[in-house]
């Protein structure tokens, strides 16, 4: 636990605005802790006799929607227990955090963002408010961090164990190139060393001009990261996910965008975008082959209860099955499709406000 949070001394709780989590955040660490958080919700969802005892747990109610004039505000309030924030620590967090997310559409004619959001930071022990996060910068890596962690244990890792000096190379597509599409890229980029070298980047979405953008975006980031991979803007879905190893959909669609003769035999998919329901971007004959994952079993149950396909498990609890003899393998059959269905959960928050708060105590630390 945080000296800080033992002691409970600050007098009222820190603002950590946008432009700090910026600063503070690294997607590195940021993959551990997402890591942590999806294996705290599996490790929780076992029968008491088989809980992992060094692994943590976790507790997140269904999220909640409060309508209001002109606009949402949705809670996501959660507990993750004996958690770790660095990989190899024997330090272990629990956190307690809610994240309070408001989405009003009207904002865009006044110059301010439509979604705004903040992650409040509790003293588990006490109750007491330590932080306020803003969350804007924070959900667009934890939601594609999500996706980089199920992308590396559902397709990278097996792909690393099959090659002579284990390294992987993929050509990724990102079919919607908003925030959510601009920072999978990014994330996938910043992460080479270490989950595969990206060698060919393509991009589609509806208004060519964003992604446009978003290549100008990922030349300066080749530079920046010394990358030597290539980007292409496409016409077409099919054309943007032609050859691709790896893909992520971040669109608004209610309608496919994605059918199977767009695929490789053996490729996998972030499903990241939500439309009328969760599942609309993929057409059915990709589902009618694939194997889905999710991040969560309780959030499936609602909002992938149209869904027609088959569910292997949480990717939590593909990681807590990794080299165990003991426990059968979930991961997906080689050479077939894999599909993550990104719902977004609480714990994901939790542990990533969690760091984000205890790396602002120790630059404060460093500062007096």
């Amino acid at each position: 636990m945080s000296k800080h949070a033992a002691t409970n001394t600050r007098p009222r709780p820190v603002f950590i605005e946008e432009e700090q989590v910026k600063q503070l955040l690294d997607w590195n660490e940021a993959r551990y802790v997402i890591e942590q958080a999806f294996v705290s919700v599996s490790n929780q969802a076992r029968d008491q006799a088989a809980r992992f005892s060094d692994q943590p747990v976790s507790s997140q109610p269904a999220r909640t929607f409060v309508q209001a004039e002109g606009g949402v505000l949705l809670c996501m309030p959660g507990f993750v227990g004996q958690h770790r924030l660095t990989s190899g620590s024997s330090e272990r967090f629990s956190t307690l955090a809610c994240k309070l997310i408001t989405g009003f559409r009207k904002n865009a004619s006044i110059g301010l963002p439509s979604i705004n959001g903040e992650v409040f930071v509790f003293n588990s022990t006490t109750g007491k408010l330590e932080a306020i996060v803003e969350a804007n910068h924070l959900t667009g890596i934890r939601t594609a961090t999500a996706s980089l962690v199920a992308t590396d244990h559902l397709f990278l890792r097996p792909a690393r164990a099959r090659t002579p000096d284990g390294t992987v190379s993929i050509q990724l597509g990102i079919v919607g190139c908003g925030f959510q599409g601009m920072m999978h890229a990014i994330g996938f980029v910043r992460t080479q060393a270490a989950l595969a070298r990206v060698r060919v980047i393509r991009l589609w979405n509806r208004t060519p001009g964003r992604a446009t953008q978003l290549k100008d975006i990922l030349t300066e980031e080749a530079k920046k990261t010394d990358s030597n991979y290539s980007v292409f803007v496409c016409d077409t879905v099919e054309d943007c996910c032609r050859d691709c190893d790896v893909i992520v959909t971040a669109t608004g669609s209610s309608e496919p965008l994605v059918y199977r003769s767009f695929l490789k035999p053996n490729v996998h998919i972030n499903a990241v975008g939500a439309g009328e329901y969760h599942h609309a971007e993929l057409a059915q004959d990709v589902y009618d082959k694939c194997q889905v994952y999710i991040d969560h079993q309780e959030g499936a149950r609602k909002e992938l209860a149209t869904l027609r396909s088959t569910i292997v498990g949480e990717v939590g609890e593909v990681i807590l099955r990794e080299n165990r003899a003991e426990e059968d393998s979930l991961l997906p059959k080689q050479g077939g499709i894999s599909v993550f269905q990104s719902l977004g959960m609480a714990t994901e928050d939790v542990t990533v406000g969690r760091l984000i708060y205890e790396k602002y105590l120790k630059a404060q630390d460093c500062s007096d």
